[in-house]
């Protein structure tokens, strides 16, 4: 089987016969399925610094169908969470705007994690703006991000989708 980008990879698809089209579709749809796994099982527990408190955006990785008629031809892999952008990409210290949201979210993480001095809501507060000042200086996700999707597809997926395309043709081959 030829090696192709991902990017290339719809007008291979195009190209191949229906059997083997619709069989393509099916392989990114499980490539898709196997992706939300490996992020949520092995790429962000392995993440440094950890996004994980709540497990929400560990959580709200998804997948979805591209459908063409009846037929799946692709998915679109995305996490649902409105803060996962901010850890994929980071916040440039520029862009950190510490508003009274912000510094309540903060306050309850810190009570959360127990932090020295965040045991009474005066005490959280102050930990909450130490936090945020921080923030301002650094950045959030040291302004990179943890890029953890774009690892996936970079480092991981060029596999996924080989080894499910041919799990996919070969049973095409067969009449399933």
């Amino acid at each position: 089987m030829p090696s192709i980008p991902l990017s290339q990879g719809a007008s291979y698809v195009a190209k191949l016969g229906p059997k083997f089209r619709a069989a393509a579709g099916r392989a990114l749809y499980s490539a898709a399925a196997r992706g939300v796994q490996v992020l949520q099982t092995e790429l962000i527990p392995r993440a440094t610094p950890s996004p994980v408190d709540r497990g929400l955006f560990r959580a709200g990785w998804r997948f979805e169908p591209h459908l063409a008629g009846s037929e799946i031809d692709g998915a679109d892999l995305f996490n649902v969470e409105a803060h996962a952008t901010f850890i994929e990409r980071g916040v440039r210290a520029a862009n950190v705007k510490a508003g009274a949201a912000m510094i309540r979210a903060l306050a309850e993480w810190a009570r959360r994690k127990g932090l020295s001095g965040a045991d009474t809501d005066a005490g959280a507060r102050q930990v909450a703006f130490a936090i945020a000042r921080s923030m301002r200086r650094r950045g959030i996700w040291g302004e990179k991000g943890l890029r953890l999707l774009e690892t996936l597809m970079k480092a991981r997926m060029p596999r996924i989708v080989r080894e499910e395309f041919a799990r996919e043709a070969a049973a095409a081959l067969r009449g399933k």
